[in-house]
């Protein structure tokens, strides 16, 4: 039988915005509320993939349209990668064999982060306000100059700067450690903790990658 799960639900300040899509003024934030639904166990799903009877099949549809969802998200945040890494060459063209698909099977995405695993595209308003914060934040957090926090910023917005820099290790470690300060001191991390975690967890993912490297591969 479904079991109550108790699931916390944030809330973002919502903005108001007139005919000509000009900010007039925000919605009040809402205070984070949990609530229990019931969701299926393992068994009730596992009951339901296997039954022949026809009332069933509209829920393996569900269940299998949600997998899909997941190997496709995950497939997205590959190609937005790949299209990132082409910079300004217009030469350059995203094509379905770029996939790498050992990355898009289950068990792969299974084991990822949760920050890791492709989700749905960040909204310029998600990340400006991320942006926003961060910079008041750290600048009181650190103790820095504004314009070294706009640095971390510039870096956030245009995250292959960092990694095909020379120094690319230490930069990228240094960004790491300022969101975990960021994320510790941030009031309003309920509202820019998606920006902020999928940012370090790209430089998590490529440190990681440059971990394993076989140096006697050159």
């Amino acid at each position: 039988m479904p079991q109550a799960t108790p699931i916390k639900f944030n809330f973002k300040s919502r903005t108001i915005k007139d005919e000509n899509n000009v900010e007039i003024g925000k919605i009040k934030k809402q205070n984070p509320i949990t609530a229990n639904i019931m969701v299926p166990t393992k068994d009730d799903v596992a009951e339901v993939l296997m039954s022949s009877d026809p009332a069933d099949i509209k829920v393996q549809q569900l269940i299998m349209d949600a997998i899909v969802a997941v190997q496709r998200d995950q497939a997205r945040s590959q190609l937005d990668e790949i299209i990132e890494s082409f910079g300004s060459d217009d030469s350059k063209v995203v094509t379905p064999e770029m996939l790498d698909h050992d990355k898009l099977t289950l068990s792969y995405i299974a084991n990822l982060e949760p920050a890791q695993r492709g989700a749905r595209a960040l909204s310029e308003e998600d990340k400006e306000a991320f942006y926003s914060d961060y910079l008041s934040v750290m600048v009181q957090a650190t103790g820095k100059e504004e314009k070294r926090i706009k640095a971390h910023i510039d870096l956030f917005q245009k995250p292959l700067k960092a990694k095909q820099n020379k120094d690319s290790t230490a930069i990228m470690t240094t960004l790491i450690d300022q969101l975990n300060i960021y994320i510790t001191a941030s009031p309003n991390i309920e509202e820019t903790m998606e920006a902020a975690a999928r940012i370090k967890s790209r430089f998590e993912k490529w440190l990681k990658e440059d971990d394993t490297f076989d140096a006697s591969a050159l």
